[in-house]
């Protein structure tokens, strides 16, 4: 697989911190994939994504995003044009008056031309379903919708990689899922990479791959299988198992002759189901 992102003994500590906020880390990210990095409040999630977009510059190491340092300052804006974040909050995304007008902002920084603008407007919004809405006004969507239009807003710029910074986390059920499908079919039908950075091991379990961040450093990194079914290691860096996987363990124990563990809804329910034909 081709190597979008390299990460190399990077280090990075706030001003008038004693602390590393990250320590050594090393790490790479593959064309087309979907990675999850998953880690409790201050365990150096955020701080990685601001680092792979080059909003922070390591102190220590070297980050490079398609062949582009983020140490060289001529280069820098070739890693954000390839590097896309939509953040937590939707509500503070918003710049323009209008869906059509929001997703242009980026565009207009850019210097994309009138023409070529509007076709990827167009064909932006299209791709989250939200063409119906495209002169609506951000303030009148629900969180999920806006969250979708912040997706239009980073894909319409063409980049090779979306990093989700917690993207899902003040959303509701519905609003979670909306993001996640969108986010999926982007991956899965049109090969952009994708970097989860959550606490939410649900939306991490959909991941090619996960790596588990604790301290500043990666202590784990394997595929959602591999990373979820080691529990003490989930338990050292303060986050819960899968509900799935935790009803799984549950009905296990009482009788229910299920072969395996699910890490995911969906297996879950195909398996019950399956037990339940079989009579």
């Amino acid at each position: 697989m081709k190597e979008l992102i390299t990460v190399r003994d990077v280090s990075f500590q706030y001003p008038n911190e004693d602390k590393e906020a990250l320590r050594n880390l090393s790490l790479s990210v593959y064309k087309g994939e979907w990675l999850a990095i998953v880690g409790h409040n201050g365990s150096g999630k955020s701080t990685l994504t601001k680092l792979l977009n080059g909003l922070l510059l390591p102190t220590a190491g070297e980050i490079s995003v398609e062949g582009y340092s983020t140490a060289k300052e001529d280069e820098l804006w070739d890693v954000r044009r390839r590097v896309g974040i939509v953040f937590q909050n939707p509500d503070n995304q918003f710049v323009g008056t209008s869906v059509r007008d929001d997703v242009a902002f980026g565009l207009e920084n850019f210097g994309v031309p009138r023409d070529e603008m509007i076709q990827r407007i167009e064909d932006s919004v299209r791709r989250v379903n939200m063409s119906a809405f495209i002169d609506a006004e951000p303030h009148h969507l629900s969180g999920g919708q806006k969250q979708r239009v912040a997706i239009a807003g980073i894909i319409a710029q063409k980049p090779s990689i979306i990093i989700l910074d917690e993207a899902t986390s003040m959303l509701d059920p519905m609003g979670r899922k909306e993001v996640i499908e969108t986010v999926k079919e982007l991956n899965e039908k049109e090969g952009i990479t994708v970097i989860s950075i959550t606490h939410d091991l649900e939306e991490a379990a959909k991941a090619d791959r996960v790596i588990v961040m604790m301290q500043g450093e990666a202590k784990s990194q394997g595929t959602p299988r591999e990373v979820f079914q080691n529990e003490q290691l989930l338990l050292e860096a303060g986050l819960d198992l899968p509900f799935s996987l935790k009803l799984g363990l549950a009905l296990k124990e009482q009788g229910v002759p299920l072969k395996e563990q699910y890490i995911t809804q969906e297996e879950l329910v195909d398996a019950l189901w399956t037990l339940h034909s079989q009579g």
